[in-house]
């Protein structure tokens, strides 16, 4: 029994090639406006800004008041 080495590229099978109009036609691919995301993104960040200065007149938040009930919370 003889036995004969073939490539890789010879046991492929051979693919037609499409000729049909859609694949031949150039498309537009645009991606979407990314507006809407970032105008959410500023919302999002101004409304922690917002949070953050009100906690701070509204709850009395000084500075070293924060760092000693830190602190403490984690001793």
């Amino acid at each position: 029994m003889e036995q004969t080495t073939e490539s890789a590229t010879l046991s492929a099978k051979s693919t037609e090639t499409n000729i049909s109009n859609d694949t031949i036609s150039v498309k537009d691919h645009t991606l979407p406006t990314p507006l809407p995301n970032i105008m959410m993104l500023g919302a999002v960040i101004l409304a922690t800004l917002c949070t953050i200065v009100l906690g701070y007149f509204k709850g009395n938040m000084h500075l070293l008041t924060v760092l000693k009930n830190a602190r403490e919370f984690y001793s």
